[in-house]
This record gives C-alpha cells, sequence and structure tokens, in this order.
C-alpha cells in the first residue's frame, strides 16, 4: 500500500482510535483510498504514525458501518458504495434534514437566524465569482446551523453520521450546471419558512431540497463523471 496519508499529530488527539478512524472514513468517502483497495494495518500505522491497535479498532468501526469488509484470506479491503446505498443514504437524509428544518423553525434563536442570512449573502457573493470551494464550504456550515437550531441532540448526532456522506454526494451534485444556483435558492426559501416560524413548509422545502441533491448526484453519476 503506497503512502496515501499523512501522520497524525499525536498530541493533538488523545483519542487515537477514534481520529484514526475519521481520517480513514474521510478518505474512503473522498476515494483518495479507492473502492478494492487492501488496506493493511501495518502500512496504515506507519504512514498515520501510531501503533496497529487504534488502526484495528477504527478498521473494525469502518466495517461495521459497512465502509470496509473483510474477505477470507485476502484480507480487508475498501467496499463498493452502491447505488442501493446511495439512494438509502439520501431517503434517510431527507427525513432527519426535513426534521430537522421543522424543529429549527420552531427553536432557532436570533443569532442562528442572522447567520443563516448572513451566509445566504455570502453564497450569493460566491456564486457570483464561481467559488465553488467557499459554496461548499458555507453549505456545510448552513446545514450545520439548522442542525443545532433543532436542538435536539439525539438528531444531531444521528445526522452527523452521514455529514461526510452529504460532503461527497454534494461536492459531485454541485458540478451539474445550474445546480449551485437553485441550491441557492432553495437555502434562501428554507430561511425565510424558518424565519417565518413555519415548521410545516420548512420541512417540506428541506426535503425537496434533498430530492433535488439526489437527482444532481445521479445525473452526474450518469454521465460517468461520479466515482465514489
Amino acid at each position: 500500500m503506497e503512502n496515501l496519508l499523512d501522520p497524525i499529530e499525536l498530541q493533538e488527539y488523545p483519542p487515537i482510535s477514534r481520529e484514526v478512524y475519521r481520517i480513514l472514513r474521510e478518505n474512503i468517502l473522498n476515494a483518495k483510498l479507492p473502492q478494492g483497495l487492501k488496506l493493511v494495518e501495518r502500512d496504515i500505522a506507519r504512514q498515520l504514525g501510531v501503533s496497529r491497535t487504534p488502526v484495528r479498532e477504527a478498521i473494525r468501526k469502518l466495517e461495521q458501518e459497512g465502509l470496509v469488509r473483510h474477505i477470507p484470506r485476502k484480507g480487508v479491503i475498501v467496499s463498493n458504495i452502491s447505488e442501493r446505498d446511495i439512494q438509502d443514504i439520501y431517503a434517510i437524509r431527507a427525513v432527519l434534514e426535513g426534521l430537522a428544518a421543522r424543529l429549527a423553525a420552531e427553536r432557532i434563536s436570533p443569532k442562528k437566524l442572522n447567520r443563516l442570512n448572513e451566509i445566504i449573502t455570502e453564497m450569493e457573493k460566491a456564486l457570483e465569482q464561481k467559488d465553488e470551494k467557499t459554496l461548499q464550504v458555507l453549505h456545510l456550515e448552513f446545514n450545520n446551523i439548522i442542525y443545532e437550531a433543532a436542538e435536539c441532540p439525539r438528531l444531531y448526532q444521528m445526522i452527523n453520521l452521514l455529514v461526510d456522506y452529504i460532503a461527497a454526494f454534494t461536492k459531485i451534485g454541485y458540478s451539474v450546471p445550474g445546480r449551485m444556483q437553485v441550491a441557492t435558492e432553495e437555502h434562501k426559501n428554507l430561511v425565510k419558512a424558518i424565519a417565518k416560524g413555519d415548521s410545516v413548509l420548512a420541512e417540506e422545502i428541506a426535503r425537496k431540497h434533498i430530492e433535488k441533491s439526489r437527482e444532481a448526484y445521479f445525473l452526474k453519476k450518469n454521465q460517468g463523471v461520479s466515482k465514489i
């Protein structure tokens, strides 16, 4: 296995196995560790500068999540994320984010609402400048504020399990011509519904936004561009 990973600064991360898990998960989802790649504990440990124990624990968690699988006499390899997997993730995301938007409309603080409006302005500026990287960062911050505004820790925890998937899928969907502009309008409409305290409308907009994101992702995938 070639050197694909950067060493961990141990003093910054007391729970080493958690950080190893995060790094491996992130690199699997962004395809830096591609499908079918064999993961060798000693190589990963060497590259990250850690012992094999936290690597073993991290791989076990990744296997439970389905991102890697153990093949007898071959070892652990990076799993294929199937179309069915992706469809399921979008379906789950629509339910969770719809609920988050509904609760946010009922519970959001003025400070968080103000920040959502600021992000919309920043998104429009990024669109004008064709700054896709900034737009993607703003998109994630926008979502996170709504998750937090829902004031439901269990819901926040469940959504966070999907955050890395969301980031990877969003990047691909945003590459569809016009999708970024439409998504920004969807965000604006969501903020308006939340500001009015219209929880039913907020949930509807959030769910439709995820559906449009799903359509954009598969449009790009069917063009042979997506490789997750």
